[in-house]
């Protein structure tokens, strides 16, 4: 079943006849829930007793705060362990392939400086390309 476009002739009649049916079945669903017995003008009324409810102190958060927390807690959690199990620290043991630095040069482009297999190379990464610039010899310890 296809849905029509926005744009369809009567796509905005249909949805002010939708609207204004709900308006009259909230609107006939809250008048039936009061009483509208006509009543004389010596009629007396009393309040009627209320059952006392216990209140909450004013510094308590809502419940609708708690649970704001809790979902965005729980949210980033869920973020956090995904993000862990792809992998998707540059810093990994145990693989041939690492990233020893990075310095930027301005406007997405990059320098990056790569080790794989005991051999270093300098790559330059721009928006569209990745190029090798040389393969670094390595380098001799200081005395």
């Amino acid at each position: 079943m296809s849905h029509p476009p926005l744009t369809a002739p009567g796509f905005c009649r249909r949805r002010f006849v939708l609207w204004a049916l709900g308006l009259l079945f909230v609107s006939g669903w809250l008048g039936a829930a009061t009483p509208t017995a006509p009543r004389s003008a010596d009629t007396v009324i009393f309040p009627q007793p209320v059952e006392p409810t216990i209140a909450r102190p004013a510094d308590s958060p809502s419940t609708g705060y708690i649970v704001f927390v809790v979902l965005c807690l729980g949210g980033g959690a869920w973020l956090w362990f995904r993000a862990k199990g792809k992998g998707r620290s540059l810093k990994t043991t145990g693989s041939e392939i690492s990233i020893d630095e990075t310095r930027p040069l301005g406007n997405r482009q990059y320098l990056v400086l790569t080790s794989c297999r005991g051999r270093s190379f300098l790559i330059g990464v721009s928006q569209g390309r990745v190029d090798l610039v040389s393969e670094v010899p390595p380098s001799e310890p200081a005395p």
